[in-house]
């Protein structure tokens, strides 16, 4: 095990203390060690470029350590972030598959253990294996349902503060509070800019529904740390429209 700066660099599948039910970690052992055999491991640092979209797709970047962010832009320069790549997911898996290009950018948003693997090498060891098959399989079904949610958010919502306030709520869903009222405390990796880029408005409106979000002690965001005061009370902002009148 090989440490870089404040994480640990786990080389080998077998010994591997990072296993995720959503990778292929729970492969015979066999099977693992056809993937530890085909697989790079490298450690990228925060700000590095994975893949750039529109190019041509070279392999699969199995995130094992870090968050990654996904984006894409229009010819126009438009930039839309469609989403944060956590441990346990296969960036570059639907390129790979299908023979396409890189459908998004993918940067690292902090120090990231990522494994490589070449798209002949992955499309190799799918063809070996029903059950990593169908582990691939799976991450593209979540890739789809997560892409149809955003898009319903985006499309359905009536208000900015309706899509920031689903936003918080999906980042917020794997942190449980202790108790009805208790605060949820998040690290945001975002700059308003960039929060405007994931709902599709302004970096001026995102920064007038904040500061409302603030006002009515919903979320409170300085600096780095989000803190979600009441969830109950930041999911009833969710299908309103009287509440925030001139962030609409």
């Amino acid at each position: 095990m090989k440490v870089v700066h404040e994480i640990q660099i786990q080389q080998t599948c077998q010994s591997c203390e990072l296993k995720n039910t959503d990778f292929f970690c729970d492969l015979a052992s066999s099977n693992r060690k056809q993937l530890e055999s085909i697989k790079v491991t490298k450690a990228y640092q925060k700000d590095s470029t994975l893949f750039l979209e529109g190019q041509p797709s070279r392999g699969v970047y199995l995130l094992c350590q870090g968050k990654v962010k996904l984006s894409t832009c229009s010819p126009e320069g438009k930039i839309i972030i469609l989403g944060i790549a956590e441990a346990g997911e296969i960036l570059g898996l639907s390129a790979a598959i299908n023979g396409l290009d890189y459908e998004t950018t993918a940067e690292t948003l902090e120090l990231c253990q990522v494994n490589y693997v070449s798209t002949a090498e992955f499309i190799r060891f799918l063809q070996s294996d029903p059950d990593a098959c169908l582990s691939a399989a799976r991450q593209l079904s979540r890739n789809y349902h997560t892409a149809f949610k955003q898009i319903c958010a985006l499309g359905l919502s009536e208000s900015v503060a309706d899509k920031l306030a689903k936003l918080f709520l999906n980042w917020s869903r794997k942190h449980n509070a202790n108790g009805i009222n208790c605060a949820i405390h998040l690290k945001n990796y975002f700059t308003h800019e960039e929060m405007a880029e994931m709902i599709g408005t302004s970096r001026e409106t995102v920064t007038r529904v904040l500061r409302h979000f603030r006002e009515n002690e919903i979320v409170t965001l300085k600096g780095s740390n989000l803190v979600i005061h009441d969830r109950q009370r930041l999911k009833s902002v969710v299908g309103t429209r009287g509440s925030f009148p001139s962030v609409m």
